[in-house]
């Protein structure tokens, strides 16, 4: 946000040819550059984090963060040419890598620290689904437990239960939904050995039709992999996602 800011207030001051702090033009457009690139480094190195440490998980936010980030570092090395970017390349790579070295550092602190999974002990608990199921998803529901598909999960995934709220509590009655961890959670607990022979990287994780499919999915993605035909909910248009 710190850094939002300050792209803001300096892109304003541009426009007003009044800058702030007493910079002049030329170091000011080396700020600039120097928070842009910062900026888009950092969500380089979130974005890395996500595809590799956090397989399967979505990050709606991470990704619009990583667009504007980028979009500012384009937009600010865009006011200079060619020559000027060669001039300050050297500056731009140390700037990245600092941001990169830092954020690696301390994403490895917080792995190793007293917070790191050696210590969590969940025992298990049911969740509870709050959202009304439209007719749709009631069918798909249905159509889905028909042709045998299957939704791995386990009870402290926040997906998993995303992924249930969709579907309301009525349809989610019909899921063949399978518990990975029905004991509980805790360092060197195995999952089901129903869930481990499928191969499961992250959860949720569908098996529609032998395909595994991981992540939460949309409804128009579970109806195109079992078969389910959308014009279904072409009579109601918002009963689709």
């Amino acid at each position: 946000m710190v850094a939002y800011g300050l792209v803001t207030v300096l892109g304003l001051q541009f426009t007003q040819k009044s800058l702030p702090f007493g910079l002049n033009q030329t170091d000011a457009r080396l700020v600039l550059l120097s928070t842009t690139t910062s900026m888009a480094a950092a969500s380089g190195y979130f974005l890395y984090l996500l595809s590799t440490k956090f397989s399967g998980s979505s990050c709606s936010y991470c990704l619009l963060s990583a667009l504007l980030s980028f979009s500012l570092f384009f937009i600010t090395l865009k006011d200079f040419g060619l020559p000027e970017i060669k001039k300050e390349l050297g500056l731009q790579l140390f700037v990245a890598g600092l941001v990169i070295v830092t954020l690696n550092s301390s994403y490895s602190n917080s792995r190793s620290g007293p917070s790191s999974m050696d210590n969590i002990n969940l025992p298990y608990f049911p969740t509870e689904i709050t959202s009304e199921s439209t007719p749709f998803a009631i069918s798909l529901a249905k159509h889905l437990n028909s042709i045998g598909a299957k939704m791995y999960g386990a009870f402290w995934c926040s997906h998993c239960l995303e992924q249930k709220e969709m579907f309301g509590r009525e349809a989610a009655k019909h899921l063949n939904y399978v518990e990975c961890f029905p004991n509980g959670f805790k360092k060197g607990t195995l999952m089901e050995k129903s869930c481990a022979e499928v191969g499961i990287e992250g959860f949720p994780t569908w098996v529609i039709n032998g395909k595994v499919l991981s992540g939460e999915l949309e409804f128009s993605e579970l109806a195109e992999a079992s078969g389910f035909p959308l014009d279904k909910a072409t009579q109601s248009p918002n009963l689709v996602q």
